[in-house]
């Protein structure tokens, strides 16, 4: 299967999600932390 197979908004994510990983500027660890703690905080409220 070739990349050009997928549908484009599989490869849009697909590119976002390498650059992401890729910019060595942004502390994505802590960026993913503080997604996961909000996320948590969302579902704790809601439950």
């Amino acid at each position: 299967m070739k990349i050009e197979d997928f549908p484009s908004h599989i490869i849009e994510e697909i590119k976002n999600t390498w650059e992401t990983w890729n910019l060595p500027r942004l502390s994505l660890n802590s960026l993913h932390l503080d997604e996961i703690e909000e996320m948590n905080l969302d579902n704790s409220q809601e439950g």
